[in-house]
């Protein structure tokens, strides 16, 4: 993950969680971080521990501050030349039992806040000639799990988006990676912990670094997914060729049914 000198990336929920260990890899390989999130707190503590992070306080769902906070960034350290978005949400539960406007949340969230992150930065990477775009999707937009359809539907919203984006400028040197994790060791995941146990368990989630881990060898190899995690990229496979197994078997692992 080194970069040359004064080479800025951008870092969304950056306060915690995967973005918190994406934005002390890409600073102590000598990136200049501008770390984004709602969580002003989490900034403050994320900056007092590496040097070269500076905080930008900022919710992705909100279109207009997007906008405006790239160009601070921009004004003070510099146009980016590789975004890592993993700011989201999650809301657990089955899906028709949910309120209509919670479902409404996490795609606003997670799917409109990916797409506010890349309008305001890819086209103007684009006209410099090119630039990084990694995006976080999850396996649970490709394997419909019950108690997830909120989040799995917001996180394959979140795929298309990347294999258009990566379609679409292919020519102008825009490379796109779409990350899809299972289950993370995060903060987002102890939460899902209390308020699903009967879907996530007490089983432990993927260490973020693997994660990043899998991110940087996409990068590296041009390729657009990328599935991190033992058995991953076979549930992927699996959806594919025989989805109808694959789901009448994770029904009875989660629901019993």
């Amino acid at each position: 993950m080194s970069s040359s000198p004064g080479a800025v990336a951008l870092v969304t929920g950056a306060a915690g969680g995967i973005g918190r260990a994406a934005a002390l890899r890409l600073a102590r390989a000598g990136w200049a971080v501008a770390a984004v999130d709602v969580d002003a707190a989490g900034l403050d503590a994320l900056t007092a521990e590496a040097a070269g992070v500076r905080p930008f306080v900022c919710d992705v769902a909100d279109r207009l501050a997007v906008a405006t906070v790239v160009g601070d960034i921009g004004h003070a350290l510099g146009p980016p030349r590789r975004l890592v978005h993993c700011a989201g949400v999650a809301a657990m539960g089955r899906l028709l039992d949910q309120d209509p406007a919670d479902t409404l949340r996490v795609m606003h969230v997670v799917y409109g806040g990916t797409l506010h992150v890349v309008r305001a930065v890819v086209p103007a990477m684009a006209a410099r000639g090119g630039g990084q775009v990694v995006l976080f999707g999850s396996i649970a937009g490709w394997v419909p799990v019950p108690m997830g359809g909120a989040y799995g539907a917001a996180k394959a919203a979140v795929h298309f988006l990347a294999e258009t984006v990566a379609a679409e400028h292919r020519g102008d040197g825009i490379r796109v990676v779409c990350v899809c994790p299972p289950a993370v060791e995060t903060p987002m995941l102890d939460r899902m912990r209390a308020d699903s146990p009967e879907l996530v368990g007490n089983v432990r989630g993927l260490d973020p670094e693997a994660v990043l881990d899998s991110m940087d060898r996409a990068l590296a190899r041009g390729h657009l997914w990328a599935f991190p995690g033992r058995g991953t990229r076979a549930m992927w496979t699996a959806r594919r060729l025989a989805p109808r197994l694959l789901g009448r078997t994770i029904g009875r692992l989660v629901v019993g049914k």
